[in-house]
């Protein structure tokens, strides 16, 4: 019960990664505002309300936009009477080089993955400093440390998210808010799993993707969101600023983590 009764927010929490954060800090707890578009977050809160430790609840919002942002935080103040963390993991991508992308979709990318972490983090923080502080956990990307062919959008709001972490950082370490960000490698999520059975051999295209990492294979949601409530919790109080991959090795080779390239 590492977070009891503290306030968290996780947002694009309805599945994937945001989901295995929300479920993770509710066994440890916490109660749990689930924000999303997706109205499969509310079955996601009722089931974590099941769950003993914390609770939930289901905020249907759009992150982008202010008034929604702001709605959001106003009620899980007025349910869990505050904020101790912020998990900011929406997102959203569409691929495409710079001259592939089109302007209405480099403006959703850049506006669900980067201004709505900007949104939920300037909504919360005067809340964390009532409470004395809290903590903010960025979800990045590796592909925010490092890039790959025709996916400029999502590309540039994570490389923005790392940057605006280490920002963050600095301006609130005074209010005693910790920023650090996650930047997980190839997650065997959901949309993953849709998009590897896309593929014309969906066996060798998960063996090509998890050969990108030095284990060899995707990560698990699991496995960011143990990363996310390190950071968020007591074991990270001198840790601020920082980019922690969870990438099984992935940013550490050249080509090919798991074998020689060819």
């Amino acid at each position: 019960m590492r977070f009891k009764k503290k306030s968290v927010i996780v947002t694009g929490a309805a599945w994937g990664i945001g989901l295995a954060v929300a479920e993770a800090f509710v066994k440890e707890g916490a109660m749990v505002t689930v924000v999303d578009k997706d109205r499969k977050g509310r079955e996601a809160a009722e089931r974590l309300g099941r769950i003993s430790g914390g609770g939930a609840m289901f905020v249907g919002a759009d992150v982008s936009k202010p008034f929604e942002v702001d709605d959001v935080v106003r009620m899980a103040v007025e349910t869990f009477g505050g904020i101790d963390v912020l998990v900011n993991n929406a997102a959203v991508g569409v691929p495409g080089s710079i001259t592939g992308v089109s302007p209405n979709d480099w403006r959703q990318v850049l506006d669900v993955n980067l201004t709505g972490a900007y949104l939920f983090s300037r909504s919360c923080v005067p809340e964390m400093e009532q409470r004395g502080g809290g903590a903010i956990v960025n979800i990045a990307s590796a592909q925010g440390l490092a890039a790959e062919q025709d996916n400029a959008a999502y590309i540039a709001s994570k490389g923005g998210l790392v940057a605006l972490t280490k920002s963050m950082a600095l301006d609130l370490a005074s209010l005693n808010i910790r920023v650090n960000a996650v930047c997980p490698g190839a997650i065997a999520t959901e949309k993953v799993e849709e998009t590897l059975a896309g593929y014309p051999d969906p066996e060798k295209a998960r063996r090509d993707w998890a050969d990108l990492h030095a284990l060899r294979r995707l990560g698990t949601p699991e496995e960011v969101a143990a990363a996310v409530l390190f950071l968020a919790g007591a074991e990270a109080s001198f840790i601020t600023g920082a980019v922690l991959p969870v990438d099984g090795g992935m940013l550490a080779s050249f080509g090919m983590a798991g074998r020689p390239v060819d």
